[in-house]
């Protein structure tokens, strides 16, 4: 090498040979100007072949861009800064909901996409952002493999990074999920209640033989920080129950395997075994009255396609991750009656999906049989049960905050709440504060109440509406979480009432509407603020005990905690 400078800097020889070698092959290498303009050709066509596709299938679809903008202009405040930037947000939100749509609901998206991904499935093993392929038909959802072999969710790297996440359209989260609960258990304390916090395992923990090249016994594992959190908390006064405990217990006693292969859940087996140690632990922890028994099993086979496997996109016929069978173990009054939550009960169980399955009939893993049920059969008592699928973090404490605002005696006669949730929330989800509301309570939210403003739902009151779309709640991308259904919440006002009370014209009112069946967004998903909508309403109660557990965007405004939702069915609209 002739270069003086490299001579200067002390380089071995060896190196400066190697590295003029390196220079010399780079600078052999050419691309003519004929083939520098096939690649830019080829790359233009492959980002504007779904655009002309779409366009000749269906050219309607790109009148939501215009509409867009006009959302965006009804929900700016007042003044010349915050103008700008709620235009800014809206515009931005439109166009991201309109790539979205472009993959989801185009021509490539419906139709050529799952062809491309059976494909890339089926030659060469491949997953999606969503799921890793393993051997054997076992699949994981991958954000619980982040959680497994990630970096410590209490490390300072990792809560420093997640705090400092958002960005224009998308807040930054709670990291931290020990202020969450030593707080809830602070304020459970105060009421005489234990809190028992169950982090449930995610099926890498357990399972991980099927990502290896043979079904392999691996141990139970568990974050780095795990541990360290059980110690904390359990220094503050909040007892931890180790399912992880049970199921290592399970697995040197033989048992199968203890997870669904296409799914994220645990099997029906494990649910009734979990359970049966969390009562023992639950009776530890508080003295109870003496069981009331009266509940027998039955059980049932279910059939069904796991989560996992719908959220690869290979469309209906997916012969190599067939659907499962189980024997789903149904909870039972001694009248053969279906087991129903209790409305006040010493026990009372938060949880999320893990909760929810074998008892939710949209997961499609049959009713009754899950973990509040089976919780209830071992204690020999009835149990509460606040439940969303998704939202483990955020959404069962916000349940219990909107009972107790509603109703500030709900937990009087409760002992325990168990607070179940995946275990990948404690790296991965948002641990906002949620307050409970207990009619000026020291742990009492600073927001105002809604009082008269809000319209809350009465007892057998129906009512048919025009109102002017004011908030609505996050809806996700159908294929970007494990469930099939969604509901939204939407705040309207400017109520016009067209069949129901008068009393009601012209305040605000907080309604459910389904967002999203079976992977498909509805009518409801595309409602900006500013739509104005016609809806027959009914009280949530009357649908709560068949949609409670779906998972829900519910609005972030904690004034509106105490209001009685509705559920709404769109019968006309202005909106698309």
């Amino acid at each position: 090498m002739n270069d003086p400078s490299e001579r200067r800097s002390g380089m071995p020889r060896a190196e400066r040979e190697r590295i003029a070698r390196a220079r010399a092959e780079v600078g052999r290498t050419a691309v003519t100007p004929r083939v520098a303009r096939v690649l830019v050709a080829c790359f233009a066509l492959a980002l504007a072949l779904p655009h002309v596709a779409q366009l000749g299938f269906d050219a309607r679809f790109y009148r939501e861009l215009g509409r867009g903008a006009a959302a965006a202009r009804g929900v700016v405040p007042t003044g010349a800064m915050e103008r700008v930037l709620a235009v800014n947000r809206g515009l931005l939100a439109r166009a991201r909901e309109l790539e979205d749509r472009l993959a989801d609901e185009s021509v490539v998206g419906r139709y050529v996409r799952p062809v491309v991904q059976r494909a890339m499935t089926g030659w060469l093993g491949a997953g999606t952002a969503q799921v890793e392929v393993g051997f054997g038909g076992w699949l994981y959802y991958r954000p619980d493999l982040d959680h497994v072999t990630g970096r410590g969710f209490l490390s300072p790297h990792h809560l420093a990074r997640r705090a400092t996440a958002g960005d224009t359209l998308t807040p930054a989260v709670h990291p931290d999920p020990r202020p969450a609960l030593l707080a809830l258990g602070d304020a459970l304390r105060r009421r005489g209640v234990r809190l028992v916090v169950m982090p449930t395992p995610v099926k890498p923990s357990v399972e991980a033989g099927g990502l290896g090249s043979a079904r392999l016994r691996v141990p139970i594992v568990t974050n780095p920080s795990y541990r360290r959190l059980v110690a904390e908390l359990e220094a503050g006064g909040v007892a931890v129950f180790d399912v992880a405990g049970t199921l290592a217990a399970l697995r040197r006693e033989g048992e199968g395997p203890l997870y669904l292969a296409t799914d994220t859940h645990w099997r029906p087996e494990t649910v009734r075994r979990v359970a049966a140690d969390l009562a023992a632990f639950v009776e530890g922890e508080a003295a109870l009255a003496e069981p009331s028994g009266g509940y027998r099993i039955r059980p049932v086979e279910v059939t069904n396609r796991g989560d996992t496997a719908r959220l690869l996109g290979l469309g209906p016929r997916a012969p190599r991750f067939p659907a499962e069978t189980v024997r789903a173990l149904r909870v039972e009054t001694a009248q053969g009656e279906a087991w129903v939550p209790a409305g006040r009960a010493e026990v009372v169980l938060l949880g999320d999906s893990f909760t929810n399955v074998f008892s939710l009939a949209s997961l499609g893993w049959g009713t009754s049989a899950g973990l509040a049920e089976h919780l209830s059969y071992a204690l020999g008592r009835p149990v509460g049960r606040l439940s969303q699928n998704d939202d483990g973090a955020s959404a069962p404490r916000r349940l219990l905050a909107a009972e107790l605002a509603r109703d500030p005696d709900w937990l009087a006669a409760t002992r325990v709440v168990v607070y179940q949730f995946a275990a990948r929330e404690l790296s991965q989800g948002d641990w906002r504060p949620i307050r409970l509301d207990a009619q000026g309570a020291p742990d009492a939210p600073d927001a105002p109440a809604a009082g008269d403003a809000v319209w809350s739902a009465g007892e057998g009151v129906r009512a048919t509406v025009e109102a002017t779309v004011r908030a609505v709640g996050p809806v996700p991308r159908p294929g970007s979480v494990p469930y099939r259904d969604h509901i939204v919440a939407v705040l309207v006002d400017g109520v016009e009432v067209l069949d129901g009370p008068p009393a009601a014209r012209g305040r605000e009112a907080v309604v459910y509407l389904r967002s999203m069946a079976d992977n498909e967004l509805t009518a409801a998903a595309a409602l900006g603020p500013g739509d104005r909508v016609r809806l027959a309403l009914e009280p949530w109660s009357n649908v709560a005990g068949e949609l409670d557990g779906i998972s829900r965007g519910e609005l972030d405004d904690p004034r509106l905690l105490a209001a009685l939702p509705w559920w709404g069915t769109p019968t006309d609209s202005s909106a698309p």
